[in-house]
Parts: C-alpha cells; sequence; structure tokens
C-alpha cells in the first residue's frame, strides 16, 4: 500500500456513514524525530477525527503504513514505565497464574521482564527492530514481527497461552478485527485477553487532542470496545479506570461467550447516560481545542516577550502534536530535554526543535527560566526531579498552569 490513505469505512462494524469530529489538516507523524540530516524530508499526513454512530468508535480518517510507523521506532517504554509495568505483572500472576504469556506490542520489555522474572514463560512480538533488541538483551523471548491472525499460524501459537496482553497498542493497528481473531485463535479456550488503552471518556473531557495522532488510530469506550469484541464470541468481564497516560481503561476479556457481570452491564449504562455513545457529546471539541491552542500560543508568546528562556521536557508523541498544532519553533523553545537516548540528538519534525539529554540542563548558558513540560502526564515525576533547580514549569494540559513547585499539583492526575 502507499504509505497514506483515507479510511473508507468504520474498522469495527464497517458503517461507510462516518462524522467528522475535528480537522487537524496536515501535521507529521507523532512517532517521527528526524536527524538534522533529514530535515529536508520532512513528512506531513492529513489528520482527521471521525465518529461512527452505529458502534460508537472515535477514529482517525486517516492510516499510515505500518512499517512507516513502528519498524525504526523511537518510544521505549520503561523510561518512565517501569513501575506501572512491574504491577501489572504480578496483577496477571496473583489474577490468573498463568503458565504461558503473550504479550502484543512488547516494546522493550518491560513487561515481558517482569513477568519472566516470576518465573512465567512469557513470549512478546513486537514489529520494531530496534527496540526488540533492547528486550533481547534483557534476556525477553521476542519475535520481531507484527502479530495478527496469519502471525499465529506462521510462528504456530494457536491454543497454547493462557493470558494474551496488549498495552497502549490497540488502538494503534488497522486492522484491529485480524487482532481480535489472532488472540482468540491464541488464547486456550476460557484464556484471557488483558487491554490497556485510552479512555475516551478522558481524552473528551480533559480536552487531551495533543494524545490524538496518525499512529492512534482508535479511542475505545467501553462499549465500543464490547461491539468489537461481541463480533468473535468473546466476553468482557471486568474492566478498570487506571491513571496511566492521564486516563486509560483496563479491560480483562474472556475468550468465550458468557454473560457481563453487573458492573460491566453498569458501565456499559452509564456511558449512555453520560452521552459518550452519541456525537452530541462530541459536538464542541473542535471549537475547545482550537481555543486551547490559541491560550497554548498567548502565553507563550507573553513570556518571549518579557525576555525570559523557555525550554521543553519530553519529547514525546504529545510534543510533536503541540509543537505543530502551536506553532512552536527554535525561537519559542530553545530546545526539549528527554531521557530517551533514542530521541537525545534528533529534531521535533516539522519545527524542528532541537531534543537533548538531561545533562543539557546543567549548562548555565543553555539554563532556563521556564520549563514546558510536554509529558505533561508526567509533570509531578519531572519537577521532582528537577526540584531545587529554581524553574518554573509551563503545563498546558488538562488546563494551562505556570507552577513554580511540586506542591502546586497536589490535585493533578498525573501519569
Amino acid at each position: 500500500m502507499e504509505i497514506y490513505k483515507v479510511r473508507k469505512k468504520c474498522a469495527v462494524c464497517d458503517n461507510t456513514e462516518l462524522k467528522s469530529i475535528m480537522e487537524y489538516g496536515l501535521v507529521p507523524l507523532a512517532g517521527d524525530f528526524p536527524a538534522k540530516s533529514e530535515i529536508d524530508n520532512d513528512r506531513k499526513f492529513n489528520l482527521n477525527v471521525q465518529f461512527c454512530e452505529k458502534c460508537t468508535l472515535l477514529q482517525t480518517d486517516s492510516i499510515i503504513d505500518a512499517d512507516a510507523l513502528f519498524k525504526d521506532y523511537r518510544y521505549m517504554s520503561s523510561i518512565g514505565l517501569s513501575g506501572h509495568f512491574t504491577s501489572v505483572a504480578k496483577l496477571i500472576k496473583e489474577r490468573f497464574n498463568p503458565s504461558k504469556v503473550l504479550e502484543i506490542g512488547s516494546n522493550d520489555g518491560v513487561l515481558l521482564k517482569p513477568l519472566k522474572d516470576l518465573g512465567i514463560d512469557c513470549l512478546g512480538m513486537e514489529p520494531a527492530v530496534n527496540i526488540s533488541q533492547v528486550a533481547k538483551d534483557k534476556g525477553c523471548n521476542v519475535i520481531n514481527d507484527y502479530f495478527n491472525e496469519k502471525a499465529v499460524d506462521k510462528y504456530d501459537l494457536e491454543s497454547k497461552f493462557d493470558v494474551a496482553v496488549s498495552n497502549n497498542c490497540f488502538a494503534h493497528i488497522d486492522d484491529i478485527k485480524s487482532i481480535v481473531k489472532g488472540v482468540k485463535k491464541a488464547l486456550k479456550p476460557g484464556g484471557k485477553f488483558i487491554v490497556e488503552v485510552h479512555y475516551v471518556k478522558n481524552l473528551i473531557e480533559q480536552l487531551q487532542y495533543d494524545n490524538i495522532y496518525h499512529e492512534h488510530l482508535y479511542y475505545y469506550s467501553l462499549t465500543a470496545l464490547n461491539n468489537l469484541f461481541n463480533q468473535f464470541d468473546m466476553t468482557i468481564i471486568d474492566f478498570d479506570e487506571i491513571p496511566i497516560h492521564s486516563g486509560s481503561i483496563r479491560v480483562v476479556v474472556e475468550n468465550s461467550f458468557t454473560a457481563h457481570p453487573v458492573k460491566v452491564i453498569k458501565r456499559l449504562d452509564d456511558e449512555k447516560e453520560w452521552g459518550i455513545t452519541s456525537i452530541d457529546w462530541l459536538n464542541n471539541f473542535g471549537d475547545d481545542v482550537r481555543k486551547h491552542i490559541s491560550v497554548i500560543k498567548e502565553t507563550l508568546s507573553q513570556l518571549k516577550s518579557e525576555g525570559h528562556k523557555i525550554c521543553g521536557y519530553g519529547a514525546s508523541g504529545r510534543a510533536n502534536m503541540i509543537c505543530n498544532l502551536a506553532d512552536i519553533t527554535p525561537d519559542i523553545v530553545d530546545y526539549i530535554v528527554d531521557e530517551s537516548p533514542e530521541r537525545a540528538g534528533r529534531l521535533i519534525a516539522g519545527t524542528h526543535v532541537p531534543i537533548v539529554n538531561k545533562e543539557h540542563l546543567d549548562n548555565d548558558k543553555v539554563k532556563p527560566d521556564y520549563i514546558m513540560i510536554f509529558a505533561w502526564n508526567f509533570s509531578k515525576m519531572i519537577i521532582d526531579k528537577l526540584e531545587g533547580n529554581g524553574y518554573k514549569y509551563i503545563i498546558a494540559f488538562p488546563t494551562m498552569k505556570v507552577v513554580e513547585g511540586y506542591e502546586e499539583l497536589e490535585d493533578f492526575i498525573s501519569i
């Protein structure tokens, strides 16, 4: 396929009458962090958000070839999320006590390693060559390939696993139905599929438009997930809202067709009552986004006019989106600090703000007055690391705030 194509129908129910919610226009891929030698080849693709009134799935209208997104990937989950996934490994062990676990999109082994340390036989599938090698270097068993129904046959995985896991990648895959078919085939009868994915309720209510990009194709409610799994005689048996990525949902799906527990039935009813299953709930999103972008521009412009030096922290996909949507160039933010060796030394796509390592802050000649925390879901963690250096911090989400210390974020949900 070509690197970019436009979605013609809903990924879950094949409805062709999708309703436009928000138009982003031409923006870079959130996972693109070009080297200086690559800036003449900046890639930008159209991005719009659409809603399916039939199955309630919120989804992008653009599909990017998976190899362009994931074969050379710059996101390492161990940077900031090791504690979370160590807890997930313990949860899997204590609740399901599996003998064999499959992880789809295993990244740098952030979950595989603690599972392995707990004595669980686990296999990861990860398409990114560079990232899967990091996991292999930790002693993890990883297949460097995409997971789907065909992969189950290719690697002889049918009916081998008690538990399958997908953490923060279930929204990234074009043919999502092939993934569910593959999971169903790889699981033993009655096996469990655990999915962690951004929850659309938090995304919309907290105006997290910086987390909408080409790589994230879908934004799920429990209702939309239920409509997907029902097609394959799989049943959601439990869920929990979790703070990871500032509002996600962990869903447990059983590889059998059974009755929903009361807890699940209640949340499905709640989502209908809250309006999440209706397009009316989304009608003001576009206007709210445009207003928020204006506030970001005005705040940064005012600080620069006062002679302040501004840098950023966290060269995430969120940073790529905000820098492009709010026209943040090196004239406004001098550089962005990132702790990942996969990103330091590269640039923000589109606006070319330099990405540097944390040691850059030790240079008094470039020391900032303000740090804009682009990875704002880690604000508390970042401020805690930098405490005592005299910085002021700009945090744009969920609402714009400028703070001087950790204690001013006591009511801020950040992970």
